[in-house]
């Protein structure tokens, strides 16, 4: 086992108000924050609190990020 953990964030700053969605592999929450922010940064998109939801790879199965309901 590597360590990594999945990370997914579906309320960051955005280019435009249509919803947004990201994945971080990461071993720590922190480092996984570290990482988004740089990477929402290189986007050019503004700082902007934003949460981080670690899901669960011990098992398949499926995961519905943004389901359209705004």
């Amino acid at each position: 086992m590597n360590g990594l953990k999945l990370f997914v964030c579906t309320d960051h700053a955005g280019h435009y108000p249509a919803g947004v969605a990201s994945i971080v592999w990461a071993h720590t929450e922190f480092e996984a924050r570290g990482l988004l922010t740089a990477a929402l940064k290189a986007e050019g998109l503004p700082e902007k609190p934003f949460t981080l939801r670690q899901i669960d790879t011990s098992r398949p199965k499926a995961v519905v990020l943004r389901d359209g309901d705004y």
